[in-house]
């Protein structure tokens, strides 16, 4: 007895079946395709729902969240470590969600990722 797989139980893909379909195959395939496409731009639709446009433009000054690391040799704790880095300038917008950083008093620069950002205030 031959195991019945998801694909088997909603369309009959016997080989004698696919012959015997000729031209409503290439069809059958088209409307496959829209319907995959179409379940594609639900699930963006959704995962883009609390998604926002960043606001941020060269020559803005802006903080990034640093990697916390702690060290056990040196006996100190990452709660205590700063989280954010000293202001720095957006130089470069490299592609749309990654920018060239520039520290305005060595000049270092750095990349960084948009979301790894936060508007500086004075």
């Amino acid at each position: 007895m031959e195991i019945k797989s998801p694909l088997h139980v909603r369309w009959d893909l016997t080989p004698e079946s696919m012959e015997c379909s000729g031209g409503n195959n290439r069809s059958f395939w088209s409307q496959a395709y829209c319907n995959w496409k179409e379940a594609g731009r639900k699930v963006s639709k959704r995962f883009n729902v609390d998604r926002k446009p960043h606001k941020y433009q060269v020559g803005d000054t802006v903080l990034y969240r640093m990697k916390l690391v702690r060290s056990k040799a040196s006996n100190f704790s990452a709660k205590f470590l700063l989280r954010w880095s000293k202001p720095v300038v957006m130089a470069k917008l490299v592609r749309p969600n990654v920018v060239l950083l520039a520290n305005p008093e060595t000049g270092v620069t750095r990349r960084a990722q948009i979301s790894q950002l936060k508007a500086f205030v004075e």
